[in-house]
């Protein structure tokens, strides 16, 4: 299965909003329900209409559901770190996983199977499914 990882850009941290919410007042709402998202909230679906890394994350699902699409703080070292080196070091070798895992928590990067192709504002989300394997 192949696997896709936003990596969300660099945000206001004055406010809790944990990994998927970037740590912003502006946090990320990917349910659709009123109830999951009360329009006073932080997390009101009217703003994260216009968080572009949503959009990609909804795309994404949408496009092709065979795809592990995740949403990840930059901050979070934690899963980027040794996500991009095991992955890429199957591959690649012990060198090229470490150099993934130094490039994994660039702020807006895409990671494919733990490779670092580029950011969502260069390659938006229609050249990422262009980068993408075809779906089963």
């Amino acid at each position: 299965m192949t696997s896709v990882v936003l990596v969300r850009p660099w945000s206001d941290a004055r406010a809790g909003g944990g990994c998927c919410g970037g740590g912003t007042r502006e946090g990320v709402c990917l349910e659709r329900s009123p109830a999951a998202c009360p329009a006073d909230s932080p997390e009101s679906h009217a703003k994260a209409a216009h968080d572009p890394v949503a959009t990609a994350w909804r795309e994404l699902r949408a496009a092709r559901p065979e795809l592990d699409v995740q949403l990840v703080n930059a901050g979070n070292t934690a899963f980027l770190l040794p996500f991009a080196f095991r992955s890429v070091r199957r591959r690649a070798g012990v060198v090229a996983g470490l150099r993934a895992a130094a490039r994994a928590t660039t702020a807006g990067a895409v990671l494919v199977d733990g490779e670092r192709v580029g950011t969502l504002d260069e390659l938006g989300v229609d050249g990422l499914l262009d980068l993408l394997p075809p779906g089963r």
